[in-house]
């Protein structure tokens, strides 16, 4: 079947079959490319997100919390005072504010801490041992993200920076409990939140979007883009179709028309080709390319062809003529050869003869 389809099919068969097992190959590649970028994004909003928190962080612990002990007590206490409390706040603000927060969550995460609502599970406490142990080695790593699955949210997205005990005034409340206020004792207890370092890793701060949301960033920047492959490769077979037909399937079909009728030997001289196959053949030889190449030589075949045709017909009419001079001779020798012919010389001699003995 496919030596038997026309050249043109198969060149566009070959085409596609290219450009399939190049699309595979070249989606494949752009879908992980498309996703490391999504992933990218999403990291990329959380980190915002996270340091919009932080800086609240570090104006509550540096600002707002040094003007409300001053009018507390030595065992009084303000949630207002502490800078979770504050991030917490600073996110449910940004999440009425920004629909696209809407389906996220942030915590920080602590491996000791004093709400128990802020206790880091197995996934987030192995999150704070890489932090600690990056810290050890000379490339210390700023930031981690990738995919989990939580038990009431499924497969998330997290992007998770480490926290840091940086300001001394934090050990009063997270040093020993005989260090801290009665009143934050009675809330929270004496058992959690307590032998913090300085400049030492607490916890994390970690951000979940849903995976969903990176998947169809994904795959819609992917139906764009071979979207758009798609329509230009069309384009472009068309219009490569479009060229091929008139530059070189229909001038290779006519060159085969030719060679056809000349093998047919309805070619006997120049004058047997019409105008059109004459102009083909003259356009096809005074191209450049490949095909020209083979219009010349196909020209100079067939005037090879037509001059051998020519001298062989000469050849003919000489071998006739020779045929038939050496039957005419034959059949002269024949009939001298034969006894009547010989019996009438004889006679004819005889007559001679008596001629010249007798004129009268």
């Amino acid at each position: 079947m496919w030596s038997r389809s026309k050249l043109g099919t198969q060149f566009i068969v070959l085409l596609l079959i290219v450009f399939l097992v190049g699309s595979a190959i070249a989606g494949g590649a752009l879908s992980r490319v498309l996703q490391l970028r999504a992933e990218a994004q999403v990291a990329a909003e959380g980190y915002l997100l996270m340091n919009s928190i932080r800086a609240a962080r570090y104006y509550t612990d540096l600002q707002v919390r040094p003007v409300l002990e001053a009018q507390l007590g030595s065992d009084d206490f303000l949630p207002e005072i502490v800078p979770a409390y504050a991030a917490r706040r600073t996110f449910e603000e940004i999440q009425a504010s920004d629909d696209r927060y809407q389906a996220h969550t942030y915590k920080e995460a602590v491996w000791n801490p004093t709400n128990p609502n802020d206790q880091a599970d197995e996934f987030e406490t192995s999150l704070i041992q890489a932090f600690e142990a990056s810290e050890s080695t000379s490339e210390s790593v700023p930031e981690l993200f990738g995919f989990r699955t939580l038990p009431d949210r499924g497969r998330v997205f997290y992007t998770a920076r480490p926290m840091r005990l940086e300001n001394p005034s934090c050990l009063q409340c997270h040093s020993t409990p005989e260090a801290a206020p009665s009143e934050m004792l009675a809330i929270y207890g004496r058992e959690n939140g307590f032998g913090w370092e300085l400049n030492k890793i607490f916890g994390v701060q970690v951000v979940y979007a849903p995976a969903e949301e990176v998947f169809s960033a994904s795959r819609r920047a992917f139906g764009i883009v071979m979207g758009l492959f798609f329509a230009v490769f069309a384009i472009a077979l068309l219009a490569l179709n479009g060229l091929l037909q008139p530059f070189v399937v229909r001038p290779i079909r006519q060159l085969a028309r030719l060679s056809q009728r000349l093998a047919a030997d309805e070619i006997q001289s120049p004058q047997d080709l019409d105008a059109p196959e004459s102009e083909v053949l003259t356009k096809v030889s005074d191209r450049k390319d490949e095909l020209g190449q083979l219009g010349r030589m196909f020209q100079d075949m067939l005037n090879e062809m037509l001059a051998r045709q020519q001298r062989l017909r000469q050849q003919i009419r000489a071998l006739k003529i020779e045929i038939d001079e050496q039957r005419k001779a034959r059949e002269v020798e024949e009939i001298v050869e034969t006894d009547y012919f010989q019996d009438l010389q004889k006679k004819a001699q005889q007559l001679r003869d008596r001629k010249q003995t007798d004129p009268d």
